[in-house]
């Protein structure tokens, strides 16, 4: 699903972290349909614990790293007002680690109503390019 997000709101690339699954295995390129075969990908180099390291390399390219979390300290439509943007998604249900939060540039929270505390990954990460499309 995120595939298709990226293909429909104009993202770049994907890049994934060491445990992420494998994006070429069959339900992803159906449920993508077929985009996962059309956007760029490739995984950070590092382990589970370590790959957070490659944010680094972003910045040093000019992008500004925004954690998508609940318990962010900005409101997402402010964290996107930079020339580059490389969003940072953890696994559905647990999240970013605080490791991997506190590697990115800015932690960045989607504002809901009173009582929803949080939507499924891909559903924000397609807010999230939205937002940053209308940035643009």
């Amino acid at each position: 699903a995120i595939f298709r997000n990226c293909a429909a709101l104009g993202v770049d690339g994907v890049l994934f972290g060491a445990s992420t699954g494998d994006p070429l295995y069959r339900r992803v390129v159906r449920v993508s349909m077929g985009h996962v075969l059309r956007l760029p990908f490739a995984h950070l180099p590092g382990t589970p614990t370590t790959w957070q390291r490659s944010l680094d390399d972003l910045r040093g390219q000019g992008f500004r790293t925004v954690a998508l979390t609940p318990s962010g300290a900005v409101p997402l439509s402010r964290a996107v007002d930079a020339e580059k943007v490389a969003f940072v998604l953890g696994a559905e249900g647990p999240g970013l680690t605080e490791h991997a939060m506190q590697a990115c540039d800015v932690r960045a929270t989607i504002p809901m109503t009173a009582g929803t505390d949080s939507l499924n990954v891909a559903t924000a990460a397609a807010v999230a390019f939205y937002e940053r499309s209308r940035e643009s």
